[in-house]
């Protein structure tokens, strides 16, 4: 008789912790809404590295830019050889002049050797500038391009070649239509190197 109560008291927090726990995973199943079904996505396939690579545009661009690299290059082996000069010139003075005269050009062949340094790293800079800005209007025009092409041919996804693992066939490979209107749209891109700052 001692222990009814202490029992009776078990039972009555068990009613305020709530239903076991079966219970509530059943309630909790009823109250929740159907799942929603997303609509199934008619996928297309674009190969944007081979689009990148034989778009007339494209071209263009790597010839201006090739074009850009030759003169730097001619102009980099002319600063060259002027500096190589001055520096057999500097050597010779060592023998005819006095230490400060030497030391003072000294100075300033070290100055010329860095400010040609720094010219070369900022016409660089502008070069890499302006070749993102004309390859950026390629991709910006692809990008238009394909959500064009997707959308007439009832594309609701459109999916790079490059991450796909397994494909059947060349279903819904939209390539070469997107390279060709591409061509149409862009056939060039100016490259326009930035004047120094």
């Amino acid at each position: 008789m001692a222990h009814r109560p202490i029992a009776l008291l078990l039972g009555g927090l068990a009613l305020l912790a709530g239903p076991p726990a079966s219970y509530a995973q059943e309630a909790a199943t009823v109250a929740q809404p159907p799942a929603r079904r997303l609509p199934y996505a008619q996928v297309a396939v674009v190969d944007i590295p081979t689009i990148l690579q034989q778009a007339t545009a494209m071209r263009t661009i790597q010839q201006q830019l090739d074009v850009q690299k030759d003169q730097l290059q001619r102009d980099v082996a002319q600063q060259q050889e002027g500096l190589r000069q001055a520096e057999q010139e500097l050597a010779r003075l060592r023998q005819t002049v006095a230490v400060e005269e030497f030391d003072r050009k000294r100075t300033e062949f070290e100055t010329q050797v860095s400010a040609t340094g720094r010219a070369l790293q900022e016409r660089t800079r502008r070069l890499d500038i302006a070749f993102n800005q004309a390859r950026n209007s390629v991709i910006n025009t692809l990008d238009q391009v394909i959500a064009e092409v997707a959308k007439e041919s009832g594309a609701t996804l459109v999916i790079s070649r490059q991450f796909i693992v397994y494909q059947s066939g060349a279903a819904g490979d939209i390539t070469a239509e997107v390279l060709e209107r591409l061509n149409g749209r862009l056939p060039q891109v100016t490259v326009s190197v930035p004047p120094p700052t």
